[in-house]
């Protein structure tokens, strides 16, 4: 997302919002994410909105505040970081695939297919997936219908 920075007589300035939360992820630990930004052009300021799990201590997140206040701050622009409880087992970042209930809900379905509908039965429903997957992406999305204009253009030839 864009934001408006400033108007000059040259033009428009435009802070990248995207940009913003990359330059600052890649700068916080690996436990701290970054969920969103936003900016205030006319108070030059950059919100960043950071999930932190509870037990991280307070001298550690004034630390990161100093650090990219003072990274914004050459820009003339300055960063408040608003801080988000996180339970530890909700930070994608720091738990591993194998810790999160979907993981095991989709392990245990796949066991209950195997043994259910055997081999063959588990191909042909990936099969159908993918073909009501792929069907649906062409009906419904915005590059599905340019592609089937595509084709049509091309067989007109």
């Amino acid at each position: 997302m864009l934001f408006l920075w400033t108007t000059t007589k040259l033009g428009k300035i435009w802070i990248d919002g995207d940009a913003a939360k990359l330059i600052i992820s890649k700068r916080l630990p690996k436990e701290f994410y970054v969920q969103d930004v936003s900016f205030l052009g006319e108070q030059n300021l950059l919100n960043a909105y950071i999930a932190v799990s509870e037990d991280v201590p307070a001298e550690k997140k004034q630390e990161l505040e100093t650090r990219i206040g003072d990274l914004f701050a050459r820009s003339g622009i300055t960063a408040q970081i608003n801080w988000l409880n996180v339970a530890p087992q909700d930070n994608k970042k720091a738990n591993p695939l194998w810790m999160m209930p979907l993981f095991w809900a989709a392990a245990a379905a796949a066991v209950t297919a195997l043994f259910h509908m055997g081999l063959k039965g588990i191909v042909w429903s990936v099969f159908s997936a993918v073909v009501g997957y792929g069907a649906s992406w062409v009906l419904v999305t915005e590059d599905g219908h340019r592609q089937i204009a595509a084709l049509k253009e091309h067989f007109r030839r």
